[in-house]
């Protein structure tokens, strides 16, 4: 052979933008994916599935070992002793015998040398990842027989327990992914077959191993994607490092070639990666199905946690369905001028990403109630939930489509140019572009939509997993037919005469504590295992352990809890637009005021004294503002008619639970530190939100204390209750806001306290033991309104009494 029939590797050359793209930059960001984010979920869904599957007798027969687990380690030490033993006959004969093929054999040696290089760094690579990253194997697992916790990868430098990830046995046959490279330019055919044999001999030998037990999916991939890249790297380094910077650089500018740009006699070579329209319509339809859609195909995969045959097929099913009817909107789209075709795929990119980093790291559903609340927070909030961990995975979510929706080839313009018949035609396959991927993906979920609907039907959160649609169907569904509740509006007034039956003589004050974020179950005083709540308990007061919240966040539940209208006959048209209970106190001759630490009141204040606390650096973290605000008021406090004053905590608001208490008070250790709660054990995650419960039992003990040491010259009590719960990881979820109809218990069930001064009991004519009595039966916001009115002796025609735990207007 000559040097002129060499293949192109056989002498260093320029690489392209396309092999940087899929030899080094999508598999690195999938492999990151996977050491950050292990998918434990689906792996021991499929686990368990395996488990219910095949006996440990079958998998144990030495027909099954030698097949699936021996015979890919013996083929790949063969190749290589071939390889070594071809490369030394290569060295023997040029010296022996000088001929014209001395120069091929010399390049070709390089190859060898490449390929021999790659394979053993890729088999130490792999045997040194088994040792220290400290990953346990399935039968290491609790669940499967072992004692071994199931932990995300580490990289110390010492070795650790545990010997699983990635997968050795499957590393034994991948590790011939080497001679894919050495033997690229060698013809289609040899290519093909140099991937296919390493592929199929390290998925046996993986598969193998996770039938047996020793290996989960995760584990398997990524041996195939640390040997991809030790291979692609090396053979970069070596032989395709000329002009590297500049054809990464093509991935993002210059332009390329368009078919009327060809057909106006443009020549000479594209300077830019522009993938055809075809790839750019599929290739958003797989990403926005099998990435966005993720969290809801792992439901569909696993509803109760355990995989079985039928269930992965209609997950398999389903995202190839979606896939199609996302490639079928990208082509509709594409009716619209390039521009606003391009300006449409990114929008609905961003969207998709931010739904699937919602879903991912808090198990949060695109819900028309969870749009709203996205749509009310404020910039502080947001910030809270910023964090390397949440913006590394919005961002992984949104690069690789946002490219291609940019860099992707638009179709082209229809236009009357060509001719009406032409256009008639352009137009026809346009509308097939649309109609055919929109008809096979709704034939795939009609061949089983029984099991489809059903899942529908069960879990209703399923249908605001859809991403990137999901987002857009809540933000028009909120928009259209619903109002912020802190629009400015004439509200109805319905009861025109309140009146304060009771005159006071002396300074007197009712304080209305509106919590944020507490949980009944974190409670100390409902006989929680912690005590979270020190302070509270050394105080004669009244506690409430079974409350229901009117909704799962403050954007709900505030305008709710001041409201005539509870979640029994819930209305939010109607919440709106009535007088809130502030406004109606101030109306029967109260002082009223509003003193806000939180993201404002949602209306619930509209036409009272209002004012938010100052800290010197905004917003303040925790709640110790309010008893300086309280200390503020009490001089200010008239004689002649009753104060309420209403003070609204910034409590244990989320994701940053740790900033919600002091150092120096924190009881439980360690704790979460980051807003990104999933990169934290459950354990912190609960050390956290439990020591700022303890930071609200401190500042509310610290608000009784001030008014019990004024109590011979002032009558007050003090009722506080929080807004709704919040979920710590319990089934996956996170934070709140969740819809009612599926909301769990630890986002609706909060708690309440109530004291009263002796003298403030007198003056109200308040029994204390008929409100104790009533605390032990399920309440909810909903007897807000009516308690209320009842502990000020308030006369009005909206008091309900069986709603009214004060006992006055029995």
């Amino acid at each position: 052979m000559h040097v002129t029939d060499l293949p192109p590797q056989a002498e260093s050359r320029s690489i392209t933008p396309v092999e940087i793209l899929f030899w080094l930059l999508l598999p690195a960001g999938l492999l990151a994916w996977l050491i950050l984010f292990p998918p434990h979920l689906l792996d021991l869904a499929l686990q368990r599935l395996i488990w219910k599957s095949f006996s440990e007798a079958w998998l144990n027969t030495y027909l099954t070992e030698f097949w699936l687990h021996q015979l890919p380690k013996f083929i790949s030490i063969a190749a290589y002793a071939v390889l070594l033993l071809l490369l030394i006959r290569s060295f023997v004969r040029e010296k022996r015998h000088a001929s014209a093929n001395a120069q091929w054999s010399r390049l070709m040696r390089g190859r060898m040398l490449y390929a021999l290089l790659a394979g053993a760094l890729s088999v130490i690579a792999v045997w040194w990842l088994k040792k220290t990253t400290g990953v346990s194997c399935p039968w290491s697992i609790e669940e499967f027989g072992g004692s071994a916790e199931l932990t995300n990868p580490a990289f110390p430098l010492g070795f650790r327990p545990g010997v699983c990830w990635p997968s050795g046995a499957a590393g034994s046959g991948f590790c011939l992914l080497p001679f894919f490279f050495m033997l690229r330019g060698f013809g289609k055919k040899v290519s093909i077959l140099a991937f296919a044999t390493p592929l199929l001999l390290g998925l046996t030998a993986g598969i193998g191993r996770m039938l047996a037990g020793a290996h989960f999916l995760s584990h398997v991939v990524d041996a195939f994607l640390v040997d991809w890249h030790i291979s692609g790297a090396l053979y970069v380094l070596i032989f395709c490092r000329r002009g590297f910077l500049k054809a990464f650089a093509l991935l993002f500018m210059g332009s390329g070639r368009t078919k009327e740009e060809e057909g106006m006699g443009v020549t000479g070579r594209r300077t830019a990666v522009r993938p055809p329209f075809a790839v750019l319509i599929f290739g958003l339809g797989l990403w926005w199905a099998f990435v966005f859609d993720a969290p809801m195909l792992l439901k569909l995969l696993a509803p109760k946690g355990a995989a079985s045959l039928s269930s992965a097929a209609l997950a398999l099913e389903s995202g190839i369905a979606f896939a199609l009817v996302g490639a079928s909107l990208a082509a509709l789209l594409s009716l619209f001028p390039r521009m606003i075709f391009r300006a449409l795929l990114v929008f609905l990119t961003i969207l998709g990403a931010v739904s699937f980093a919602a879903a991912f790291l808090y198990g949060t559903a695109m819900t028309p109630d969870m749009v709203r609340n996205l749509i009310a927070t404020d910039p502080a909030e947001a910030a809270g939930y910023i964090s390397v961990r949440s913006v590394f995975v919005f961002l992984w979510a949104l690069i690789p489509p946002l490219w291609l929706s940019l860099r992707g080839n638009a179709a082209p313009a229809l236009t009357l140019r060509p001719g009406k018949t032409a256009l008639l035609k352009a137009l026809g396959l346009r509308l097939g572009g649309v109609l055919l991927p929109a008809a096979a993906g709704v034939l795939l979920i009609a061949l089983n939509f029984q099991a489809f609907s059903s899942a529908m039907r069960n879990d209703k959160s399923l249908r605001y997993l859809i991403a990137p649609v999901n987002i857009v169907y809540s933000a028009i569904k909120t928009a259209a037919a619903d109002d912020s509740p802190d629009e400015k509006r004439v509200r109805l007034v319905t009861d025109p005469a309140p009146k304060a039956a009771i005159q006071v003589r002396r300074p007197t004050l009712f304080v209305f504590v509106v919590g944020e974020t507490a949980r009944a179950a974190n409670w100390g005083l409902n006989s929680y295992a912690r005590d979270t709540t020190p302070e509270l308990s050394k105080i004669k007061l009244i506690n409430f352990p079974k409350v229901t919240s009117c909704g799962t966040s403050t954007d709900v539940s505030l305008p709710c809890m001041m409201s005539r209208i509870g979640r029994s006959n819930y209305d939010r048209d109607r919440i709106l637009s009535e007088e809130s209970l502030p406004a109606l106190l101030e109306r029967a001759g109260m002082n009223v005021l509003w003193v806000d630490n939180q993201s404002g009141c949602k209306g619930t204040c509209e036409g009272i004294p209002t004012r938010e606390v100052f800290c010197p650096d905004g917003r303040c973290r925790d709640d110790d503002v309010l008893i300086r605000e309280l200390e503020r008021e009490i001089p200010k406090l008239p004689a002649d008619r009753p104060t309420v004053l209403f003070l609204h905590m910034i409590g244990s608001h989320g994701p940053a639970y740790s900033e919600r208490s002091r150092q120096a008070a924190k009881a439980f250790e360690p704790e979460c530190r980051s807003a990104d709660l999933g990169s934290c054990s459950r354990e912190e995650v609960v050390n956290a939100y439990d020591n700022s419960i303890r930071e609200t039992d401190r500042v509310l003990a610290g608000l009784i204390r001030r008014l019990e040491a004024r109590s011979a010259r002032l009558d007050s009590a003090l009722l506080y209750v929080s807004d709704h719960g919040e979920s710590l990881g319990e089934s996956g979820l996170y934070l709140h806001g969740a819809p009612w109809w599926m909301a769990p218990s630890e986002q609706t069930q909060v708690p309440m306290i109530f004291w009263m001064s002796d003298g403030f009991a007198r003056t109200f004519r308040l029994d204390t033991q008929y409100i104790l009595a009533r605390s032990r039966e399920p309440l909810s916001h909903e007897n807000l309104w009516s308690s209320v009115l009842g502990i000020l002796g308030i006369e009005s025609r909206t008091l309900r009494p069986e709603y009214d735990f004060s006992g006055r207007s029995r």
